[in-house]
């Protein structure tokens, strides 16, 4: 597998006015290789996510008339000097991204619907994936089959199912959160009006350079078109210009795992919904 030539790609940065590194990551190492779901998963349909998005900003403008609008930044890690979000996990060679990213947020909303910030709420990314969909490490999965399965079935905790990069028949294990409902946003000020409340589900279309992101706000600049990936929202930062995700690659891409993308760069604004779930924190938990 081949790597990118680092100094070329962060002249092409520079000159085109982005504000980002590229380096040697624990991805950068597919660069130059065809698509594959494996290492992303969300099985998106792009015409009907974007209708869906279209209808949606018909309107949600009217729905936040009444809304004060959203402070400048956001960031769960250090909200109030806490930090509500979980640490990063690795979806290894499986396109198990839906689940994880659900996963990840599920754990945030958990904290911050019980006040336990720095309590690593593990939940298992394996009964989400594995009983909410069969054999679907090659073809994925989408947003909301897995919030529909967390709100019936709930996800129960990762030492009671523990997840391995390859298709793994369903475990029946006892459930530690559910989600009560579930609302998809489009419009940039709904988006930001439910970070104020918590961590969301997004997503975006990844090219071959963001294999090769170590830090700073992305913005597409080289590389062919790879796959579509979600990933948990957990803020923004509007002087920046960006959202602040959390990835499911490990520690060693990005910003130690997380990621900063300029607003409207890659479909994230555009081609795909943010999910906000409410949780219900069941007593397995642990977080009374």
């Amino acid at each position: 597998m081949a790597e990118p030539d680092f100094k070329n790609l962060n002249q092409t940065i520079k000159s085109s006015g982005a504000a980002w590194i590229a380096a040697k990551t624990s991805h950068s190492k597919y660069w130059g290789l065809p698509a594959s779901t494996s290492l992303f998963g969300l099985a998106l349909d792009p015409e009907k996510a974007l209708a869906e998005s279209l209808a949606a900003r018909r309107t949600e403008p009217r729905r936040m008339m009444a809304v004060a609008p959203p402070p400048k930044r956001v960031d769960w890690r250090s909200s109030k000097n806490k930090n509500y979000v979980t640490p990063v996990r690795d979806q290894g060679s499986c396109g198990a991204c839906v689940s994880f990213a659900t996963c990840a947020v599920l754990e945030s909303r958990s904290l911050i619907a019980t006040g336990k910030p720095g309590v690593d709420l593990d939940l298992s990314e394996a009964h989400l994936f594995f009983c909410g969909t069969k054999n679907a490490c090659a073809v994925g999965w989408t947003y909301e089959p897995a919030m529909a399965f967390a709100k019936k079935n709930g996800v129960g905790k990762e030492a009671d199912f523990p997840y391995t990069p390859g298709n793994q028949a369903c475990r029946a294990i006892d459930p530690v959160v559910k989600v009560k409902t579930y609302t998809g946003w489009a419009s940039t000020m709904a988006r930001k009006q439910a970070l104020t409340r918590g961590p969301v589900v997004g997503g975006l279309q990844v090219f071959g350079d963001f294999y090769a992101y170590a830090g700073g706000v992305y913005q597409h600049v080289g590389g062919d078109f790879v796959g579509w990936h979600a990933v948990a929202i957990v803020g923004y930062d509007d002087v920046a210009g960006c959202w602040i995700a959390k990835n499911s690659w490990g520690t060693g891409w990005g910003e130690l795992g997380f990621f900063r993308i300029a607003y409207g760069d890659c479909g994230i604004d555009n081609k795909v919904m943010f999910y906000e779930p409410e949780v219900r924190v069941l007593a397995g938990a642990g977080l009374a």
